[in-house]
């Protein structure tokens, strides 16, 4: 690399050392999830993603601008994400509250129609608020 500053090359360096170490602590589990997905849209199934807050950005990187990947669905849920009501009073409280809401995850599932084949992953940053516990 040209010019490379020194933090540049530890943040790399780091960053690295964390993909290593998932794939060493975690790599199996990952496999086991990425095949429970292919057997689900083998079998005409669908992978549904669900996040809440910063979590719902895995769930948008499933699904770039020009398109998304076959058998998978984002279940974004707005009203618990920052994309609603940034601006303005309390925009982004209100969302880190509703997502806290008990029950709301019931809410939620019933605008979607799931089959025996489906699989729901829902991806929490700290696994304590209640809608996405309630969805798991």
């Amino acid at each position: 690399m040209a010019n490379v500053s020194a933090l540049a090359g530890t943040w790399t360096d780091r960053a690295q050392q964390l993909l290593s170490d998932l794939i060493k602590e975690q790599g199996t589990n990952i496999s086991t999830a990425a095949q429970w997905c292919a057997d689900s849209i083998l079998k005409d199934g669908v992978v549904h993603l669900f996040g809440t807050g910063h979590s719902r950005i895995p769930i948008e990187e499933m699904f770039p601008r020009y398109g998304s990947y076959a058998g998978f669905n984002p279940m974004g849920e707005l009203s618990t994400t920052f994309h609603t009501q940034v601006v303005g009073s309390n925009g982004q409280r209100q969302a880190m509250y509703i997502e806290r809401v008990e029950g709301f995850a019931a809410e939620i599932l019933k605008n979607w129609q799931f089959n025996k084949n489906d699989i729901l992953m829902v991806f929490s940053v700290g696994g304590k608020t209640a809608v996405p516990i309630e969805m798991a």
